[in-house]
């Protein structure tokens, strides 16, 4: 994906584009001048000149090798590495013997790429220096249309990403390297989670990256897993009934059953075992005699059970 892009940019002509002289005849506003509103930018000559094209240039192609073209991200095409490392990228870090560090050539071309919105930048106080600069940085639509890249192109090219990406079994460990890049963004303070209008942003160009057939075939399978689950519930719920139906069907034989059980000699030994006629203990033990006579006989055959039991007492 990075080679594709990069390969895209390196035959980009800046003397022809259209939003830098178009911005150019308006005149650049300095980083540190954008919140002043007494400040009016000078138009420009509209050719820009070989070493501002050059930087321009240097720069996309830093961007574009480090960029992340996982469409899984929360919002696709951040750059991966701090702006220091772009800087070197374009041989423009210069560190002084007492360990400062300079770009100024990089930060002007990143803000020009930022007036012309082909790049998101969040600034920010860095937490060393003090000093304001590009914490977080993600290219826009813009950065690719404006080369000649179409959004059916990208949205060809990410969807190859990702299919090479599951060939190749890296979908977890590219997830894994994303979430840890996350938890150091939030560990040094520069979440984006307050920032609602950079959100915002952010999930435009997630939706302009994502194809609309792919949106289409969402929402068609998610329409199909809704039937789906709706016939389930209808069969749990038709299962249900047939199950209470069994039940009720399984209680109205018990109950017929006991009432079987509980008529005839059942009934006439309950009345001749509870009379006064004889006492609890011959009760207890004419059912112990019987009950060894013929074991298993009083769950087998109730009504012969109790038929003996009265025979034996002389009450038949």
């Amino acid at each position: 994906m990075a080679a594709k892009v990069v390969g895209r940019m390196q035959s980009h002509d800046w003397h022809r584009n259209q939003d830098l002289i178009a911005l150019r005849r308006v005149g650049y506003i300095p980083y540190t001048r954008r919140n002043d509103p007494h400040f009016t930018p000078k138009p420009m000559r509209v050719s820009a000149r070989s070493e501002s094209c050059e930087a321009l240039n240097a720069l996309s192609l830093a961007l574009a090798a480090n960029c992340d073209y996982n469409p899984d991200s929360d919002y696709p095409f951040e750059i991966m590495v701090p702006f220091e490392q772009i800087a070197a990228a374009m041989g423009q870090l210069h560190v002084y013997e007492n360990g400062r560090k300079a770009y100024d050539s990089p930060l002007k071309a990143l803000s020009v790429q930022e007036q012309l919105e082909y790049v998101i930048v969040d600034h920010d106080k860095d937490t060393d220096t003090g000093q304001n600069k590009p914490l977080r940085i993600w290219l826009a639509d813009k950065f690719f249309t404006s080369r000649g890249i179409r959004v059916e192109e990208i949205r060809q090219w990410l969807g190859q990403f990702k299919a090479w990406a599951i060939k190749n079994g890296l979908i977890e460990s590219l997830r894994r390297k994303y979430e840890r890049h996350l938890l150091r963004i939030e560990q040094i303070g520069i979440g984006i989670q307050d920032k609602h209008s950079l959100r915002n942003r952010l999930k435009q160009i997630k939706r302009w990256v994502v194809s609309p057939d792919l949106t289409a075939e969402k929402q068609a399978k998610v329409s199909m897993l809704e039937g789906e689950l709706e016939n389930l519930r209808r069969k749990s719920d038709e299962h249900l009934d047939e199950l209470l139906d069994d039940t009720d069907s399984n209680l109205r034989s018990l109950a017929r059953a006991k009432n079987k059980r509980q008529n005839g000699h059942y009934r006439a030994f309950v009345a001749w075992s509870t009379s006064a006629a004889v006492m609890p203990h011959q009760v207890s033990t004419l059912e112990q005699v019987v009950s060894q006579e013929h074991p298993g006989l009083r769950h087998s055959d109730p009504e012969t059970y109790y038929r003996l039991l009265l025979e034996r007492a002389g009450a038949l």
